[in-house]
């Protein structure tokens, strides 16, 4: 099929060497959005913004992605809180009165919640919204149903009172509910404020009367002009959640080739190994950043290791140690829940460069469910982009049962179409995600009588479904922060990646 493996090289090609340009490219926020319309509005006028975050309500009331119920207090709550102040419209009223019922009605969600079904800063975010919900008479919103949220928010704050104070630090980007001083430091080399164009924004506002901060202000406004570029709306004061995010973007793409046994496809060389020497020299002895101007992070750190080590290239695995917390690895010092995919990348990391890594397979062992599968993570809602991670981890242990559940797990939960989804209609990226994970753990002798039936089936749903070149804006949002979110290029890569697997696999299959 060298007509379809030509047509994704192409578009392989075309996104690699886009890799990181404008800074990432990235999904549209609700949340953030609205929060610009509420502190700094477009000088343009907000009113196209308005027009945006109307078209995005659900018809139950609420903003967010269905996908995590919990995950939509928080752009709901910020979308009732900017349309008050554009609610002339009959229209934008009722919008706001559904707004207002609909998190009447998800309140009781959160008596039950668990730490693990928080969006990224909810216990921060979401108690300072339900403040600015009252302070706004629109109604009150009993806090007895947050009282674990609450909580978590209170040792929170008291956890980061114990950090250093400096630039580009994840507990600033929540600098909007937390916030009151416009410190000068607090804006780091991107311009931004720990890369929020939402905290961003509450500092500009706040420094409007201080003639001293002229200067930062507008470098912080230039920042706000290209966190937009990022998402290409196109519509003044639509943004994205995070901004800049080049060397995530750059990092999750080559792990997901990598994963994919295409990394080093001789047709691929001329984009992927100008990043490869750039990654080498940004890693330093702390480690890598979603972006050169933000904190060192465990995760991007993990999948640089592993991609400089794939090319030959020397690695000090201390720096990779230094994300170690006990019997697992963290992203960030301070978290409350750690994430299991972190530690899985880690895991793969260490186990390619030869170390032991049994006592953190057992972090992972604990985390799986009776059904085979990881449900829960930190940074990713897809039950099948964590069970694949955590499964990687597991290959070549002792630990064969758990494995054979995890691939089981996915295999039965294949859908009917040949493709799979956690929440909705078969999609490309969760596909794309069981797809590599079964693959993979084929290529590394893991055997299954029903993979190959699998992969072919699911094959055949992804060139039926696949739109080359294609922005659909319907994809699925899969990544967490304050609310879900869709990095354009790292989830399309992960897709052609695992069709581009399975083309050359087929092709293999049919020489033999």
């Amino acid at each position: 099929m060298k007509r379809i493996q030509d047509v994704l090289l192409a578009e392989l090609h075309s996104l690699v060497s886009a890799l990181g340009s404008k800074g990432g490219l990235m999904s549209p926020s609700v949340y953030d959005t609205a929060q610009i319309l509420l502190t700094l509005p477009p000088a343009e006028g907000g009113w196209s913004a308005v027009e945006w975050l109307l078209s995005q309500q659900h018809p139950d009331g609420g903003w967010g992605d269905p996908a995590m119920p919990l995950h939509r207090d928080i752009p709901t709550l910020a979308a009732v809180l900017a349309l008050r102040e554009y609610g002339r419209r009959q229209g934008t009223r009722a919008a706001i009165q559904e707004g207002v019922s609909f998190l009447r009605k998800q309140a009781a969600l959160w008596a039950t919640m668990a730490k693990d079904d928080l969006p990224v800063g909810g216990e921060i975010v979401l108690p300072g919204l339900l403040n600015q919900l009252d302070a706004a008479g629109e109604m009150h919103i009993p806090r007895r149903p947050y009282g674990k949220l609450m909580e978590f928010g209170e040792r929170k704050r008291q956890s980061v009172a114990k950090l250093p104070k400096v630039q580009g630090m994840p507990w600033n980007h929540v600098w909007e509910i937390t916030g009151t001083e416009p410190e000068p430091w607090l804006i780091d080399a991107s311009g931004g404020l720990s890369h929020s164009p939402a905290a961003t924004a509450a500092w500009v506002k706040a420094a409007s009367s201080r003639p001293e901060l002229e200067e930062t202000a507008q470098r912080a406004r230039r920042f706000l002009a290209n966190a937009e570029r990022a998402c290409e709306m196109g519509i003044p004061g639509v943004t994205s959640t995070i901004y800049p995010f080049d060397r995530y973007e750059q990092l999750f793409s080559l792990y997901a080739l990598q994963l994919a046994g295409v990394l080093k496809d001789p047709r691929l060389e001329g984009v992927v190994m100008p990043i490869v020497r750039e990654l080498s020299k940004a890693l330093g002895p702390k480690g890598i950043a979603m972006s050169d101007y933000f904190l060192q992070d465990g995760d991007d750190t993990a999948a640089a290791v592993l991609l400089l080590h794939e090319f030959g290239l020397p690695v000090d695995l201390s720096i990779l140690y230094r994300f170690q917390k006990d019997d697992h690895f963290v992203a960030y010092a301070g978290e409350m829940h750690p994430s299991p995919t972190v530690t899985a990348r880690c895991i793969h990391a260490l186990m390619v460069m030869g170390r032991d890594v049994a006592p953190f397979q057992r972090f992972l062992l604990d985390r799986q469910d009776s059904d085979g599968r990881w449900t829960v993570d930190k940074w990713n809602r897809s039950w099948l982009y964590t069970t694949g991670h955590a499964a990687i981890a597991l290959v070549g242990s002792p630990h064969v049962e758990p494995l054979r559940e995890a691939v089981e797990a996915v295999l039965v939960c294949q859908n009917r179409d040949g493709g799979w989804s956690t929440n909705g209609p078969t999609n490309l990226t969760e596909t794309a995600y069981a797809v590599l994970m079964l693959a993979y753990l084929e290529r590394q002798g893991v055997t299954n009588q029903g993979i190959t039936l699998a992969l072919d089936r699911a094959f055949a749903w992804m060139l039926q479904n696949y739109r080359p070149f294609a922005r659909p804006e319907t994809k699925v949002k899969c990544w967490i922060a304050k609310e879900l979110y869709r990095v354009d290029r790292i989830d399309t890569i992960f897709e052609l990646a695992a069709m581009l697997m399975l083309d050359q696999r087929k092709s293999k299959e049919r020489g033999a």
